[in-house]
């Protein structure tokens, strides 16, 4: 076996997580940009969803908005450590799964941490609703950790099966 290949598949998991936070905050941009064209109003794409723009100070859902720049700072940091040490972790973890799993959870907080550090808060942008009912508004860093913490519970239940 070729000594390289794991050095190979280390950029390869880097790559991915760089992917990640680029298309995060490319996304980010774009949607900054049509919204200002836009006087930043909410501009609807389905009956049920909306392109809008919040600047969310606070974690998740809008808590803890009001605590300046202590918050700021402080959301910012440890976003950026949790996201690093997700990193670490994938890059060291010998399952497939769960690195490409904690990948995504890594690549949401730093890029989340970015928009802290950049903008003050995270951008949100996807308004998902049914009628009345608005789901909070969210991005795609978002999206990226909620799919790798399903694809962990995912990997947790399926490996209770396989063993039990």
């Amino acid at each position: 076996m070729n000594n390289s290949y794991p050095f190979k598949y280390f950029y390869e998991l880097l790559a991915i997580f760089v992917l990640l936070i680029i298309l995060d905050q490319a996304t980010k941009i774009l949607i900054a940009k049509i919204m200002f064209n836009n006087k930043f109003e909410s501009i609807e794409i389905l009956p049920f969803l909306n392109l809008t723009f919040v600047r969310n100070t606070g974690i998740s859902f809008g808590l803890f908005s009001d605590g300046g720049l202590l918050n700021r700072y402080f959301f910012s940091a440890l976003s950026m450590i949790i996201g690093t040490m997700l990193l670490i972790i994938a890059l060291l973890n010998k399952d497939r799964f769960i690195q490409i799993s904690l990948l995504f959870i890594s690549g949401g907080a730093v890029g989340n941490a970015i928009d802290r550090i950049y903008f003050g808060g995270v951008i949100d942008f996807i308004d998902f609703f049914l009628y009345n009912l608005h789901w909070p508004a969210f991005n795609l860093a978002d999206i990226f950790i909620t799919f790798g913490v399903i694809l962990l519970l995912f990997e947790n239940v399926f490996r209770k099966f396989k063993n039990g």
